[in-house]
């Protein structure tokens, strides 16, 4: 079996060629142009990623003529507008759109956020379509003035545009900010808080409904005429799912491939996969689902991953002196390990998890006359860790689960010792699976069914006890220089 999975992120939309068992044959992409300034705005033309997917598809077309099904993985808390036949009103704010951190900090100060966030077990944070909303409810009142105005993100743009369907699957949908995670429906109490109908949202479906292709689109592209989309579901929902590619089941199933997974790239993410639905009772961690309800993923985005080990790159002098990146990272590791400071706070883009705050800077702590340049450096590395660190066991008292170990993925943890150095950070044993696009293997598992592969060699790096130790003690400290960031963040916006 052969079909396509087309990933719809920020920056770039890719189209796979995937074959049984979830394996990928070839991938073409397209990047798409982020529209930015200072005040926050973060958007992407809704109908040039439209035009990309096309283009990419009747380009796979001419070499796969056979293919007929194609399902998606997408970014999430993308927020668009049209009118009810699809005229783009508003472009698309992506995740990264913060012009709406003031009412996510209003709506945390008047104790509304809370109520808010226990209903959809969406954070209340700028990246929220529905905080999204309600700054738009001022920013662009008349918007909300035209019954005929529509708000959906960027994949049910895309499935209306090319098979008329106004549809959304439930993964996506509770990524919104607008569902009742628990009544499995648009929340009528969020929709009113931001004055919008359910009609002008749209229809709930599973993530494998599909839906033909219109005529004239197919011909255009050269597909065959029994083509069909399939919803799919988010790229972090099916990141997790992949887990179940596996021939194992039961207890074999999560000891051998733990349900826990940490993602680093420029961004990061940690997610755990539960069968249950469990809700952060401080709104500290997200919860979305997966499928239909069968699984939800539990977690928490970082914003700072290894964008801030790329910005240590460009300004401590280690690309000047002619360093590789990973010779940098070699010299941070020889660099002796301590239980004092210097501390990092890497927040050069505020944050998500755990504090949702926009407003978060990054900054050192405990500097003294005698810290060198390289052990600021070291601080840098540590603070990216330390902080994923805070996620991974909110997420772990969250859940209440204890599991053995936790699956990474990025192209960092395949140096032995800088992922033994980064074990010892997060003081649990970390479980390096695979290198494959995760979410594409999860879509793949949404048209395959689960179980069709054999487990490969699992590496398990265990933390090395004397020096967890030490960063035992640093995480105490680094997490009240965190917590007090966070505190004072919010004081100096009313001074």
């Amino acid at each position: 079996m052969q079909y396509y999975v087309a990933d719809l992120g920020t920056t770039n939309s890719k189209l796979a060629v995937v074959q049984t068992p979830y394996t990928i044959i070839e991938t073409i992409e397209a990047r798409n142009i982020i529209d930015q300034d200072e005040t926050g705005k973060h958007e992407s033309n809704p109908e040039r990623v439209v035009q990309q997917l096309k283009d990419l598809l009747a380009q796979m077309a001419l070499k796969y003529p056979e293919i007929d099904r194609l399902i998606f993985s997408t970014q999430m808390h993308a927020l668009l507008a049209t009118n009810r036949s699809g005229e783009v009103f508003m472009q698309t704010m992506t995740w990264a759109d913060l012009r709406a951190k003031e009412v996510a900090k209003l709506m945390h100060e008047d104790g509304r956020g809370e109520k808010f966030f226990q209903i959809s077990g969406t954070p209340i944070h700028a990246m929220n379509p529905f905080v999204k909303l309600a700054y738009l409810n001022d920013a662009k009142a008349e918007l909300f003035h035209k019954d005929e105005i529509q708000f959906m993100d960027i994949k049910a743009y895309i499935i209306r545009s090319l098979t008329g369907e106004f549809v959304i699957d439930y993964p996506t949908a509770s990524s919104m900010g607008l569902l009742d995670l628990s009544g499995k429906k648009w929340s009528s109490d969020l929709l009113q808080q931001v004055n919008v109908n359910e009609n002008q949202l749209p229809s709930l479906q599973a993530p494998t409904a599909s839906y033909p292709v219109k005529a004239d689109i197919l011909a255009e592209l050269g597909l065959p005429s029994t083509f069909q989309l399939l919803l799919g579901s988010t790229d972090g929902a099916l990141a997790n799912l992949a887990n179940l590619a596996y021939a194992v089941e039961g207890t074999a199933q999560t000891e051998l491939v733990s349900p826990f997974v940490f993602s680093f790239g420029t961004s990061g993410a940690i997610r755990y996969l539960s069968e249950v639905l469990v809700i952060n009772t401080q709104g500290a961690l997200f919860t979305y689902m997966v499928d239909e309800g069968d699984h939800y993923i539990v977690g928490g985005p970082l914003n700072n991953a290894g964008n801030v080990l790329d910005w240590l790159y460009q300004n401590f002098a280690f690309k000047e002196l002619g360093m590789t990146f990973s010779q940098m990272l070699e010299a941070l590791h020889n660099e002796q390990v301590t239980d004092h400071g210097p501390y990092f706070l890497p927040y050069l883009n505020g944050e998500r998890a755990p504090y949702w705050n926009a407003f978060l800077r990054a900054e050192f702590k405990e500097l003294a006359g005698n810290t060198s340049r390289l052990a600021m450096a070291k601080a840098v590395f540590e603070g990216v860790f330390l902080e994923a660190r805070q996620v991974i066991e909110l997420v772990l008292s969250t859940t209440d689960v204890d599991v053995p170990s936790i699956q990474v993925n990025g192209k960092i943890f395949t140096n032995p010792a800088i992922c033994q150095w980064i074990a010892n950070i997060l003081g649990v044993p970390l479980q390096y699976v695979s290198s494959e696009d995760a979410s594409v293997v999860g879509a793949g598992i949404m048209i395959e069914g689960p179980g069709l592969k054999q487990l490969p060699d699992v590496k398990i790096v265990t933390p090395q006890v004397a020096e967890a130790a030490l960063y035992d003690v640093k995480f105490q400290s680094f997490k009240y220089h965190a917590d007090q960031a966070d505190v004072q963040s919010y004081i100096k916006l009313y001074i």
